[in-house]
């Protein structure tokens, strides 16, 4: 009996198991996000204004940095140590949070269409390359050591 798209085969691997098409699913998302966030930074400088207002930039900010502290706590590392890594975790949050509320702001305020779709969906196409280069290159070198 042939499969349909509802049968059971132990034999068959899932499409969600295929390793193509994660490594495209996670190229394509890593490619918008990071052209979202570079459109985002665009806004922000050419309009020299935040997106978000400072208080909310201040509290994502405070509740990374505490997030950040404990997790490296956890992890083993001294206070002073988790300091600065819970700070350059809620400063590097804050940061792409803010740019990609920005790059949404730029996209739905018609930003793209000023720019052109060709060069938007080239910028996501070289993005999609380097976070495949990227992944590749933190997997091999994962796979070298142990932790």
């Amino acid at each position: 009996m042939p499969g349909n798209i509802n049968s059971i085969n132990p034999n068959s691997q899932s499409i969600f198991e295929n390793p193509f098409v994660k490594t495209l699913a996670i190229a394509v998302f890593m490619g918008i996000f990071m052209v979202d966030m570079s459109l985002g930074l665009f806004e922000i400088f050419s309009t020299k204004e935040s997106p978000l207002p400072l208080a909310l930039v201040l509290l994502i900010f405070a509740v990374m940095f505490i997030a950040g502290m404990v997790f490296y706590e956890k992890h083993g590392l001294d206070t002073i140590s988790s300091l600065v890594g819970g700070a350059l975790a809620g400063f590097g949050f804050s940061f792409m949070f803010v740019s990609l509320i920005g790059g949404v702001q730029f996209a739905l305020g018609g930003g793209i269409s000023a720019i052109g779709w060709d060069q938007v969906i080239s910028a996501v196409a070289a993005s999609m390359i380097a976070s495949v280069v990227m992944l590749k290159t933190l997997f091999y070198k994962l796979q070298n050591h142990s932790y």
